[in-house]
């Protein structure tokens, strides 16, 4: 009998409520990453090099504005961005050695390690100026003269890079190398205006943007963000920009 009264009282009252977590809700109006070429430098040497810039051993003005390299130089700052390109208009000795006229270090100025491939071996004129330029990717580095591939790079290590100028070129010719001008191109990320505001039990994936306190912000990690976890405090997680 005192069973049957048990079986009829959960029958009445039912099993106790249990507290459901909150729902993962997907990042709404999701904005990729927009990117964008932005030109970081721009020299054409007519005051000489600026040593903010450059990093420079022997280096002198021709008197028409051209910069005459009697060692090599390369710039003080490095950089990681994925994608880049670096142009310099020159005249030197071995004008089919592209890595002679414009290359890249690591930022301590050490040599990279990797295999190298030859695109096109034609000759190359000399006694003239020429463009050298260098392209970089997540895995290759292309080496152009007058925009004609000539030499490929696919180093073993991806590192930031210091782009260098005259390896190599001014050390058997008195006069060593004259340079016109270089400029130096990186692939930047570019945050949207407005982004969807951050908020808890969220999905979000990397390179998405969010809004925190009027500041936009880029997804590094995927993950769900928690309470707790806004962009001002899991700085591992956002990235201001």
């Amino acid at each position: 009998m005192k069973w049957a009264i048990v079986i009829m009282a959960l029958a009445v009252t039912g099993a106790p409520a249990v507290a459901k977590a909150p729902a993962v809700a997907k990042a709404s109006a999701v904005q990729k990453a927009d990117t964008a070429d932005k030109v970081v430098i721009d020299d054409d040497f007519t005051t000489g090099p600026d040593t903010a810039v450059w990093s420079v051993g022997s280096a002198r003005l021709d008197g028409s504005g051209r910069l005459v390299l009697g060692s090599m130089m390369r710039t003080t700052k490095t950089f990681g961005q994925a994608y880049g390109r670096a142009e310099v208009k020159v005249l030197m000795n071995r004008a089919d050695e592209p890595w002679r006229a414009i290359g890249v270090v690591d930022g301590e100025g050490r040599s990279l390690e990797g295999t190298v491939d030859v695109l096109d071996a034609s000759p190359v004129g000399g006694g003239a100026f020429h463009s050298y330029a260098l392209a970089w990717t997540p895995t290759t580095i292309t080496w152009t003269i007058d925009g004609h591939p000539v030499q490929r790079f696919t180093p073993v290590t991806k590192v930031p890079y210091s782009v260098v100028l005259g390896l190599g070129s001014g050390d058997r010719r008195s006069s060593g190398m004259v340079v016109d001008r270089v400029t130096v191109t990186v692939r930047v990320t570019v945050a949207p205006e407005s982004a969807p505001r951050w908020r808890a039990f969220t999905a979000y994936t990397p390179g998405q943007f969010v809004e925190y306190d009027d500041v936009i912000y880029r997804v590094r990690e995927k993950h769900t963000s928690l309470p707790g976890w806004q962009p001002t405090l899991v700085p591992d997680l956002f990235k201001k920009v």
